[in-house]
Formats: C-alpha cells, sequence, structure tokens
C-alpha cells in the first residue's frame, strides 16, 4: 500500500508549496470553485438524470486506475486533490488489518491522521466540525491498540459526496473526463429528471436555475 505521504511526496506538495500556488492562482485570476471552500450547506445539487447514473459515472471513474489518475489531476488543478488522496487512502486501509496486520493498520491510521486531519496537516481534508472531532478524540492520547476498523469511513463519505456533487460536476467538462468515459463506456451526456438527454453543460445551467 502507497501511503499517503508518498502519495505527497510523488504529488511533490508540500504544505508552502500549495499554499504559494493558491495565492498566484488568486492574483492571476479568479480561481474555479473547490471542495475547500464551500460548505455542505453549499453544495449544488448532483444533476443526476436517471436514478443513480450520475453517480454510476463516478463511481466508475473513481474505482478505476487511469480514471482515478485523470481525477486526481483535475483536483490537483483545483488544489483539491486531497479529497480523492484521502478517499483512495481509506479504500486501501480497510484491506491493510486483513493483509499486512493490525500494527500496520495502527501505523498507517496514525500516518493518515498527520497528513489529513491534524491541525496543520499537509492535505487537511476539509469535513465537519463534528466529524473532525470525532477522530481527534479517537486519536490524539490514545492507545492504537483501541482505533476502530472504521475510524475514517464517515469522513470517507463526506468526501465522497463532496467530491460527486461539486468536483465531478466541473470534471465531466473536460476532454480528460470525456477519453475516461470512451474507455469505460460511461455516459457524456446525462438524463435530466429522467426526460431528455442533455450535455453535462447544460445539466448544470438548468440545475442551477431551478
Amino acid at each position: 500500500m502507497r501511503s499517503p505521504r508518498k502519495l505527497l511526496k510523488q504529488l511533490s506538495i508540500s504544505r508552502g508549496e500549495r499554499r504559494r500556488r493558491s495565492n498566484e492562482n488568486q492574483a492571476g485570476s479568479t480561481p474555479p470553485a473547490s471542495a475547500n471552500n464551500i460548505s455542505p450547506n453549499q453544495m449544488p445539487a448532483s444533476p443526476r438524470l436517471s436514478p443513480n447514473e450520475w453517480q454510476f459515472a463516478f463511481d466508475h471513474v473513481i474505482y478505476d486506475v487511469d480514471g482515478r489518475a485523470q481525477f486526481t489531476k483535475f483536483l490537483q488543478s483545483e488544489y483539491s486533490e486531497e479529497n480523492i488522496l484521502f478517499w483512495w487512502a481509506v479504500e486501501e486501509l480497510k484491506a491493510v488489518g486483513i493483509s499486512e496486520g493490525r500494527a500496520k493498520f495502527e501505523s498507517t491510521v496514525q500516518e493518515m491522521y498527520d497528513t489529513f486531519i491534524a491541525a496543520e496537516s499537509p492535505l487537511a481534508i476539509n469535513i465537519d466540525h463534528d466529524t473532525r472531532t470525532d477522530i481527534i478524540g479517537l486519536v490524539e492520547g490514545k492507545d492504537p491498540s483501541t482505533f476502530p476498523e472504521n475510524i475514517y469511513e464517515r469522513a470517507q463519505a463526506h468526501v465522497y459526496r463532496l467530491m460527486e456533487k461539486d468536483c465531478f460536476s466541473r470534471f465531466v467538462h473536460t476532454s480528460a473526463y470525456k477519453d475516461v468515459a470512451k474507455k469505460l463506456s460511461l455516459p457524456q451526456t446525462f438524463r435530466f429528471n429522467g426526460i431528455t438527454r442533455l450535455q453535462p453543460s447544460a445539466v448544470v445551467v438548468q440545475a442551477a436555475s431551478n
């Protein structure tokens, strides 16, 4: 399993570099809305057209190696790649206890905490206060043997919804999504309210006007 810290090194993104890039982006132009500065109450509704069609496409993108890589690159451009990195780290964590033993599970939980949850963590994820507080209470000052196996699943679900409802609605406009969609036989258009097929851009416009 590639640890979050190895992923961070691979992406060559230090905390200072992320701040520098963000400042440069804000100085030069208005950045796109990212998962880092939007609250759950502000998240737009998913433009799902038939039951679970939107979620079906999203799931196939993030579970596919190439799809996830392209989505990660897109999130990097929005300075919110911590979301997909955390989500995937939790997916891998679920298998760690079984394949690598409890000691590895405990060290990985701590490593993920230091990377994504703790104050001043280099890839802090945007989760609600209660969820973060609960995780802090389960990790800080606690014996690692008490770490529950589902310690990050609530935070993972929050990040998943954030990516699906917000980030993915912009990713579907890109040529990268079109390439992934073609490879995975995913729709490049979506039915709105189960009635008509519209381009994703039109879906977002219509959803925003309702």
